[in-house]
């Protein structure tokens, strides 16, 4: 994934917008060297934590495959940090 100053995309947003969208490209909008958003084209192969939610409900998994799965969600929710209120 590429990286893209966030003054550079203010400065040309149509462009880089038809960039994800014709050439399939991804970029991490940087500012002061911190992430603060991706970009990604929009199309069918992503989806959303609901999505994944159903998928997961209806795949048939043994029971190693569903202690795995519970096991590396755990560990993914404590790696977590709390989001932060921007209001305040």
């Amino acid at each position: 994934m590429s990286t893209m100053e966030a003054k550079i995309v203010a400065r040309s947003f149509e462009r880089v917008l038809r960039r994800v969208h014709s050439k399939r490209e991804c970029f991490a909008i940087v500012n002061g060297g911190e992430t603060w958003a991706y970009l990604a084209p929009a199309d069918s192969t992503h989806c959303n934590s609901h999505e994944l939610a159903d998928d997961v409900a209806s795949a048939t998994l043994s029971a190693r495959d569903r202690r795995a799965l519970a096991t590396n969600l755990r560990k993914g929710r404590r790696s977590l940090k709390p989001l932060a209120n921007p209001w305040d």
